[in-house]
């Protein structure tokens, strides 16, 4: 059965005829409406085994030339360039006995059926129509009539790393037909779908493993959209600043910069404008980071404190909470004791929420003034807005990393949506340690039936795939939203490497010397090469380590903003394993992966808490390994999980 979407740009009356008819083709059939107006040479466009093409057309009469003229027009682009025309298969309503004969012998490119050859034998006169294409043409016909399919080479990890020159003149890349399913999904008129009366905007999720080319979808998606709708605003918002400032580069790579109608925001960057919109005198100091948080946060947690002495949980997990508190929008006190906490790693009795909810009204008095605002504060008053008014509004917002958004964020990107707009929402939930079981209807986005799964990576390969997936395999509570990877299709490749060091003080100079000799010795370009760090590893640190090793401007940290602001490329990325999520790099070194690890042993928790802190432990080991194209080396001091160590190569100290 052909590979086939709706087929919107076809009359009503003949749709479903047609869908029977090319539904008798072969899985090696895809039958496609292009999506941009200056696209559409043909309702259909079919493309067929072997790199062949056809056109298709449905007319109440034989087409004249007005109606032919795109496709003229294209096939005149063809000649010019020394290709073959692509032919024409007009099927008309009118019942034509034999003068589809004479207007053959016209034009020996144009074949006109009536519907009830078509419908009876159309599939006959498909494969003996089709015009097969050399490679050059197929990229161009591809590329001209799908341009939402097509990748920039320096876009993807999809090839080895090596000497060798794979500059976009030498290779093409394109989306597979369920990636580019997904980036045109419900951006061409969706006449056979209808929606839920109650929603006022509509909402696709595509579900994907790492690798599977979500970020690229998003980027595709956003191009096409705003070349589409050139008189409406998009917004391509993203979890975190690293990976907004590798999207940014993209676009300056790729087309010189964004359209002029679409905004790429981090979410907090996005939220803060939206505050300035709303209060126009707003000239306070949002508070980022554990760093600017601490000295206003030590004022709560002290000794003299009663509600804080009487809690006897750890400062992260109080924090934890009070952030809690902003993000799932609880609003008063009663809210608060009554709400259900369910995934949270550890319980609270009534009493303990009661002093809980003491010190969250300390940290809105103390972390809501002119020393600093708490981002999720400000965000949460914008979430409980009881109208929009005065927030910037987008037909169309695409959200990157979707899983680890809280719901106070979704609500205010759908409040800063148009009626009737569209959200896209690309999310991996085998890496959502930070979802906590939030599932998509509790937060308003009704996605049955609206989502597709991606479950191919194109990033790595087979081996780095089957270790990542031994860590995380068997621990999500829910079958139904974890995303198995297809390994059969996956390029194979070498194991990733386990480093084991006794000191912290061993793993880093065996680590600078793999580095060197990746970089000096293998001759890996930098750009090529991204160095992840958790625990005691700081990227301001390590930057300097690397740079003395292999020298000034080798490195960019992409935690510090003013390092990473027009610094990206030509550069080995460093970040920490928090800011890795939606980046990719053809080597990949991971830092502190036996801390990261060890983090549930050094806290105070009983078992089922240590469990789901070991959960997202594990998770974040996954996110980091799947970030690496054809090469990972992870460097520990403590002993990883068994099930991991049959698929990689051992090597260092012994830990046992």
């Amino acid at each position: 059965m052909a590979q086939m979407e709706s087929i919107t740009g076809l009359d009503r009356k003949v749709r479903r005829h047609f869908k029977k008819v090319l539904s008798r083709l072969s899985d090696e059939f895809i039958v496609r409406e292009p999506l941009l107006d200056e696209s559409k040479i043909a309702p259909i466009v079919l493309e067929g085994p072997c790199k062949s093409w056809l056109m298709i057309g449905w007319h109440e009469k034989q087409p004249n030339e007005t109606e032919l003229a795109k496709w003229r027009c294209f096939n005149s682009d063809l000649l010019s360039k020394g290709y073959q025309p692509i032919k024409y298969l007009a099927v008309v309503e009118e019942d034509l006995g034999h003068k589809a004969t004479s207007e053959e012998q016209a034009d020996r490119f144009i074949h006109i059926l009536d519907q009830k050859g078509f419908y009876i034998d159309g599939e006959k006169n498909i494969v003996d129509l089709l015009t097969e294409s050399p490679l050059e043409q197929y990229y161009w016909v591809k590329k001209t009539l799908f341009p939402e399919s097509a990748i920039h080479s320096q876009c993807t990890t999809r090839r080895s790393v090596s000497r060798v020159d794979n500059t976009a003149s030498l290779q093409q890349f394109f989306l597979d037909y369920d990636q580019e399913l997904a980036t045109r999904f419900d951006m061409l008129e969706q006449a056979d779908v209808s929606e839920d009366s109650q929603d006022d905007f509509s909402v696709r999720l595509i579900n994907g493993v790492a690798g599977s080319g979500k970020t690229l979808i998003l980027i595709n998606r956003a191009i096409a959209f705003c070349k589409k709708h050139p008189d409406k605003k998009a917004l391509l918002v993203i979890h975190n600043k690293p990976v907004t400032s590798d999207i940014k580069h993209r676009f300056e790579e790729w087309l010189g910069g964004a359209p002029s109608n679409l905004k790429i925001e981090t979410f907090h960057q996005f939220a803060l404008n939206q505050q300035k919109k709303v209060s126009k005198n707003w000239r306070l100091t949002p508070l980022f980071g554990d760093k600017a948080v601490e000295p206003l946060r030590a004022q709560i947690f002290c000794d003299t404190n009663e509600s804080y002495t009487q809690l006897k949980l750890t400062d992260g997990q109080i924090w934890s909470e009070l952030e809690y508190i902003n993000e799932y929008l609880i609003k008063d006190e009663d809210d608060y004791l009554e709400y259900e906490r369910q995934g949270r790693g550890f319980a609270l009795q009534k009493s303990q929420r009661l002093h809980i909810w003491k010190l969250y009204e300390m940290v809105v008095q103390t972390m809501s003034s002119p020393k600093g605002y708490l981002p999720s504060l400000y965000v949460k008053d914008l979430a409980l807005r009881e109208d929009s008014n005065g927030l910037e509004k987008f037909d169309h917002i695409l959200v990157d990393e979707a899983q680890f958004f809280a719901p106070s964020w979704l609500q205010l990107v759908k409040m800063s949506l148009i009626s009737n707009g569209a959200i896209f929402l690309c999310a991996d939930p085998n890496q959502g340690f930070l979802k906590s079981r939030l599932s998509w209807k509790s937060v308003g986005f009704n996605v049955r039936g609206r989502t597709k799964r991606l479950n191919y990576s194109y990033r790595t390969t087979y081996e780095i795939m089957v270790a990542a997936n031994a860590l995380i395999e068997g621990i999500e509570d829910d079958a139904d939203d974890f995303v198995k990877p297809d390994l059969e299709r996956m390029e194979r490749g070498v194991k990733p490497q386990i480093i084991y060091s006794h000191t912290l003080q061993d793993e880093k100079i065996r680590f600078l010397n793999e580095l060197s000799e990746c970089c000096r010795t293998d001759d890996i370009p930098l750009q090529q090469v991204m160095v992840l760090c958790s625990g005691s590893y700081s990227p301001w640190s390590l930057k300097r380590d690397i740079e003395n090793t292999l020298g000034k401007g080798t490195v960019v940290n992409c935690n510090d903003w003013k390092d990473i602001k027009d610094n990206i490329g030509g550069k080995i990325r460093l970040m920490s394993i928090n800011s890795c999520t939606g980046m990719e790099s053809g080597v990949t070194f991971v830092l502190g992966a036996g801390e990261l690890m060890n983090q549930a042993k050094n806290i105070d928790l009983d078992d089922a808490e240590r469990e789901l802190a070991q959960k997202e432990s594990l998770r974040k080991l996954y996110v980091s390994m799947t970030r690496a194209g054809q090469r990972l080396a992870l460097f520990s001091t403590e002993k990883l999980p068994e099930g991991v160590h049959e698929y990689v190569e051992l090597s260092g100290a012994s830990l046992d």
